[in-house]
């Protein structure tokens, strides 16, 4: 039996493990939680790393088309680069899909039979970290640019009322400066 029908046999086996690699950059608490809760609206970080390693390992065994692969790792990223995870823990996941193949593979995965498919999909699941690092740096650059936003308008507005209460104050001195005026005009008339 070759690699490719082995993998497909295993794929189901092979994404479950691989989630629950994925999902150890958590708290054990917040890992069981995610593991378990099906509800995509209960558990959107569970629903989306289900989906998104469901999705990147059957793009790999598919035969490895990029744009689906950045997708589904668009899926689990862009949660853990809000979450500031750093690089090594939010896209070192990918590099456990290897472990995950063997696991699942058994004694296959020692076979010299396939030892350069395996070599090659090595190679593949290297790609796909390299791509991984892409996603997550660009999702960081939305979050910082995201929070520059935030403080732009934050400044703007902190700009704007004190502009606005200067001009508040701005009115106030010219009209006591204005009756101050005219007071004294009055009491000058008065005098003589």
């Amino acid at each position: 039996m070759s690699l490719g029908e082995l993998l497909s046999q295993k794929r189901d086996g092979i994404a479950r493990r691989w989630m629950g690699d994925a999902l150890q950059a958590y708290a054990s608490d917040s890992s069981a939680l995610f593991s378990k809760e099906k509800d995509p609206f209960a558990n959107p970080i569970g629903h989306s790393l289900r989906q998104g390693t469901r999705g990147v390992v059957e793009a790999l065994l598919g035969g490895m088309d990029v744009d689906d692969i950045r997708r589904h790792l668009l899926e689990i990223i862009k949660i853990r680069a809000v979450q500031e995870m750093p690089p090594s823990r939010a896209v070192g996941f990918v590099f456990r899909l290897k472990e995950a193949v063997r696991a699942e593979l058994g004694d296959a995965a020692v076979s010299a039979e396939h030892a350069s498919e395996l070599t090659g999909l090595d190679a593949q699941i290297d790609q796909i970290a390299l791509l991984a690092f892409d996603v997550y740096t660009q999702c960081r650059e939305q979050v910082s640019e995201l929070r520059l936003n935030e403080v732009k308008r934050s400044v703007s507005w902190v700009v704007d009322r004190i502009n606005q209460r200067a001009e508040e104050q701005g009115s106030d001195v010219e009209r006591s400066t204005a009756g101050t005026n005219s007071d004294v005009n009055i009491r000058r008339e008065g005098v003589r």
